[in-house]
């Protein structure tokens, strides 16, 4: 699955962690020939924009220009976990190299000096205490840059500026009323920064240093995102093999994998890779949840689409005004462009968003059921399965519409054209107005697409002369709960007693309609999608003048 994602990024995934990537509130301190000192406190609930304005120096100027700098160390530098500290088992310090020292600031303090000293710069000069076996394989790649004898001055030279600016600190800590962290920086480029930290990850980031093996001169090992194997969860270990573990991972790969994760952090629940379908890159979907501020993986599916061109044109059958125009044809090329139109026709933008695992609690439980109901048609769809949208608005249309029409009669009419539009319906809904209009004219029987069409007609008429203040689609219900064709009319009939006081006696157009409204003799099921075409429709009852 990571290698169909890898090859489905086409973004700088450093860069995408970065922009999302907070530092903490806390004392930030730069130290070269000189000390710098720097406060972070972002509000509460700030997100993540505008985020390094809240970099201050001590006497409250903003510092954004600085925010940059720290923020590419403090990722570099920061610790797995605390299980995987450089200092067990006090666990104080939560960076990984020489070149930072992270710590709470109640525990930066002058009894704690000397073990900073030790377990920062002495420890990490010659990782000496690192001394497992596998520990021992993974140093041995860095030998010749460990014992750089420029890189061993430069540990000891950072030792003692440390010890030379450490009272300041703790003076600062005190005056500024410092809670949380204290970050030390000191000042080398970005480079020698990524070299210390790639040492340490080297040594931690596997899911446990015995999982490490060499193979062919590389550094491999069990990756520990994502995957929960330990003395108390041995499941996954695999018994017959000559590894045990499920897979390993090269550790410029492994490298990889944490940067995605780290990704993962900031993004929503479900997320989605969009593969190109001429390079064959498959479509991934993930579903995720965080564990302790870290991303798990708890879904996830590819889909490889074998087409991406398709046909599809949803027309305006119904004549709908959005404004001052009429809603506009749409054409669809690509099933991408397609989807995100039924997305927001269907389910009010909330598919994608609850395309795998367990949908929103908080959704309108009729959506709610929509989208369990329908979620798997929709990625038959995108794996090739033409068929499946016809069952989706075969069997599940009259559902939508019923759902929107009680939010929106104009998004119930777009709904509806879409409906149409897929089924495949041939509807000229002008020529079929004016056959109308004659067939009122001259009272001939009615055929049943003529039937359902002034019924209609007629429903939306009556309504209109309600004198409520909202009228909303509530008042359609009725119509759309009745089966028969004769339940309908009685349903006409009730609501014609309830409004035919305002409705003129010598008005012989309405007469003619209703006439041949109670005169269809037919009892079939009612083809709900055509009478919604007739009340969702321009309606002929009204002459131009009294529009």
């Amino acid at each position: 699955m990571l290698n169909s994602i890898f090859n489905a990024i086409d973004f700088d995934l450093q860069k995408a962690v970065l922009d999302n990537y907070q530092l903490k509130e806390g004392l930030y301190v730069r130290v070269g020939e000189d000390i710098e000192f720097f406060i972070y406190k972002p509000p509460k609930r700030q997100g993540r924009e505008n985020k390094e304005i809240y970099l201050k120096d001590l006497s409250g100027n903003i510092k954004a220009d600085e925010y940059e700098w720290f923020v590419k160390r403090d990722y570099l530098s920061g610790y797995l976990n605390s299980n995987k500290a450089i200092d067990p088992p006090k666990k104080k310090i939560h960076s990984n190299n020489y070149l930072a020292l992270f710590v709470k600031a109640t525990e930066f303090i002058p009894e704690n000096k000397q073990h900073f000293i030790e377990k920062l710069f002495d420890n990490l000069k010659t990782f000496d205490s690192f001394s497992k076996k596998q520990e021992k394989e993974v140093l041995k790649q860095y030998e010749n840059y460990i014992y750089n004898e420029e890189r061993q001055e430069n540990v000891e030279r950072k030792k003692e500026l440390f010890l030379k600016y450490f009272d300041e600190i703790v003076s600062v800590i005190k005056e500024k009323e410092i809670k949380n962290y204290v970050k030390i920086f000191f000042d080398e480029p970005i480079d020698k920064y990524k070299k210390e930290s790639e040492i340490y990850y080297a040594l931690k980031i596997y899911n446990k240093i015995e999982t490490v093996r060499e193979i062919e001169g590389k550094i491999y090992g069990l990756s520990d995102f994502n995957m929960g194997l330990n003395q108390k969860k041995p499941y996954l270990e695999h018994k017959t093999r000559g590894c045990e573990y499920p897979f390993l991972v090269s550790k410029d790969d492994v490298f990889k994998i944490k940067m995605f994760f780290d990704y993962l952090k900031y993004q929503d629940n479900l997320l989605n890779f969009d593969g190109k379908v001429k390079d064959k890159k498959p479509t991934i979907f993930i579903t995720k949840h965080s564990n302790n501020d870290r991303a798990e993986i708890t879904d996830f599916d590819i889909i490889v689409r074998k087409e991406e061109s398709i046909d599809i044109t949803v027309t305006n059958h119904t004549l709908t005004k959005n404004g001052g125009g009429y809603v506009e044809k749409r054409h669809f090329r690509k099933r991408g462009e397609f989807l995100a139109f039924l997305d927001e026709v269907f389910y009010n933008k909330q598919l994608l968003k609850n395309f795998y695992g367990e949908p929103y609690s908080k959704l309108n439980p009729k959506l709610l059921n929509l989208i369990y109901l329908t979620r798997d048609l929709i990625k038959n769809y995108l794996k090739g399965d033409e068929n499946a949208i016809f069952v989706l608005v075969k069997k599940y249309g009259e559902k939508f519409l019923e759902y929107h029409l009680k939010n929106s009669l104009l998004n119930g009419a777009i709904v509806l054209n879409t409906v149409i539009s897929l089924k495949g319906m041939d509807m000229n809904i002008e020529e079929k107005l004016k056959e109308l209009k004659e067939l009122i004219k001259n009272p001939t029987e009615l055929s049943s697409d003529d039937f359902y069409l002034l019924s209609g007609q007629v429903i939306r008429y009556l309504l209109n002369k309600s004198k409520a203040s909202n009228k909303n689609a509530d008042m359609i219900e009725p119509f759309l709960r009745v089966n028969r064709a004769s339940q309908l009319k009685k349903e006409i009939e009730a609501l014609f007693f309830k409004y035919k006081h305002e409705i003129p006696l010598n008005f012989q157009k309405f007469n003619n309609a209703l006439a041949l409204i109670e005169a269809y003799e037919e009892n079939e099921k009612v083809q709900k999608d055509k009478l919604m075409v007739g009340i969702l429709s321009e309606n002929i009852f009204y002459e131009r003048d009294e529009k």
